[in-house]
This record gives C-alpha cells, sequence and structure tokens, in this order.
C-alpha cells in the first residue's frame, strides 16, 4: 500500500485532527484516511429519502412561495 508524506500541515489543522481521531476512536492516520475518503468517494444518494426530507421541509413554506414570504424566511431568527 502506498505511503504519503504531507509537510507543513498547520498547528490548528493538526489540533483538530486530533480532536476528532480521538472522538472517533481512532488513530491520527486513520483519521486522515477517513477524511480524505468522505472527501473524495462519490456519495450514494437514497432518491426516496431526499424527496421524503424534500417533502417534510416544504410543508413549513407557504402554499406559494413569494417573495415577500422568501426575504421573511430568510431574516428569521436574523438580529
Amino acid at each position: 500500500m502506498p505511503a504519503i508524506t504531507v509537510k507543513r500541515v498547520p498547528d490548528e489543522l493538526h489540533r483538530l485532527l486530533k480532536e476528532r481521531a480521538d472522538e472517533h476512536g481512532r488513530s491520527l492516520n486513520s483519521e486522515i484516511i477517513a477524511c480524505l475518503k468522505a472527501a473524495l468517494e462519490p456519495q450514494v444518494v437514497d432518491p426516496e429519502a431526499l424527496l421524503v426530507r424534500a417533502r417534510a421541509l416544504r410543508q413549513g413554506l407557504p402554499a406559494r412561495l413569494t417573495d415577500r414570504a422568501l426575504r421573511r424566511l430568510k431574516d428569521r431568527g436574523r438580529p
């Protein structure tokens, strides 16, 4: 199996990777591989689950989405 070396990893990134590895119970190397796989491998999308989620989100919207309603939804929770 090939090996790679990553040089000049910023301190903050190294710290975050170590924290994440600890949270997942993995070595730093295993965590880096998991992060790379998650970033590079295609994600399988379940169309049915996506439609269920879209329908659930749509239920919270007004029947007709106007500019005014969209502006109000965007501003919700903003100071």
